[in-house]
């Protein structure tokens, strides 16, 4: 029986509840939550409670959390702007690190100081020699991507030419990101699948162009790497009616993605292209089993590594530095 990891969440209040259940589903042991206040805490603790069961630990003070207790894997999903202290806490304090995309991002700083943020976050997992991993879900779908590209096209996926990924969000009530704070809050979503369908992808500076609009982002660039020219197009759109779109590929082969629940009421993922579709685990699902296997020493490593993460944040950067905003 795999061994149950003891997990701690820090901002289950937003997308730390779902990272939370999967944990609980993955065979690990959720032990404490942690926020910025009591109420907060405790409303997510009672959401929580009724979804699995948690009758863990309610921190509201990261001091008090790791004074309490030694946790196998905490999961910091603050918002990014705070994402640095309880990541160098919990490192420090003998815990595995999965963080939230992007890495860090504090927009009261200067390019230079979040990446200097960002590497300090990753020089501190590799001194405590624990894995640092960053939330970016959508690798996790490349294992059912490919068969839907070898079921489809009778071979498996070769040299990369093209990466694409248009990725659309439905806001409500008034959840709006526009302009530079859409691209901060997502671009990490295509280049993360950039970056592991070609891992020494460079951009080439010269061929960006990077519009950012109030409802919509897009960026094209060629990425040089040992496989040769690569050409990115990353769409980004806000839509207020209708079913946001999810479509990604290589090689001018796009899949769709669609998430539903299946018999057991459990999340999953498909992906098709042209009526066929593969139907596996829900992105964010596989990404965090594969997480507390890599702990266990099952896996080789995060879907997103720490260091993946950091290359992400440089180019994420750099484009946003380049783009107009019209």
């Amino acid at each position: 029986m795999a061994e149950c990891l003891r997990v701690a969440v820090i901002g289950a209040s937003g997308v730390g509840q779902h990272h939370a259940r999967w944990y609980h589903l993955s065979g690990c042991d959720v032990v404490a939550i942690g926020g910025t206040s009591e109420l907060s805490c405790r409303r997510a603790a009672g959401r929580l409670g009724a979804d699995f069961g948690f009758r863990g630990d309610v921190f509201w003070d990261l001091e008090d959390m790791f004074g309490s207790g030694s946790y196998d894997i905490v999961d910091v999903s603050t918002p990014y702007s705070h994402h640095r202290r309880p990541v160098e806490m919990a490192l420090a304090a003998g815990s595995h690190v999965v963080c939230e995309k992007p890495l860090v991002w504090d927009g009261a700083k200067a390019p230079g100081e979040i990446l200097g943020d960002g590497r300090a976050m990753v020089e501190a997992a590799r001194k405590a020699n624990r894995i640092l991993a960053m939330s970016a879900q959508y690798p996790a779908s490349i294992p059912s991507y490919c068969d839907l590209y070898r079921e489809v096209r009778g071979e498996a996926v070769g040299r990369i030419e093209s990466v694409s990924m248009e990725m659309e969000v439905k806001i409500r009530g008034g959840n709006a990101r526009p302009y530079e704070s859409m691209w901060i809050d997502r671009a990490s979503h295509p280049l993360s699948l950039l970056l592991a369908f070609v891992p020494d992808a460079e951009i080439d500076s010269t061929t960006v162009t990077c519009t950012l609009s109030e409802r919509e982002n897009v960026a094209r660039f060629d990425a040089d790497s040992e496989q040769g020219r690569v050409e990115v197009t990353i769409l980004m759109r806000e839509i207020e009616a209708g079913d946001p779109v999810r479509r990604f590929g290589v090689n001018g082969f796009l899949a769709d993605w669609r998430g539903f629940p299946d018999e057991a009421g459990i999340y999953r993922a498909g992906l098709s292209h042209e009526g066929r579709e593969v139907a596996g685990d829900d992105f964010l699902h596989a990404f965090i089993r594969q997480m507390a296997d890599a702990v266990r020493g099952e896996a080789k490593g995060p879907v997103v590594t720490g260091a993946a993460g950091l290359r992400n944040l440089e180019m994420q950067a750099d484009l946003l530095g380049r783009a107009t905003r019209v």
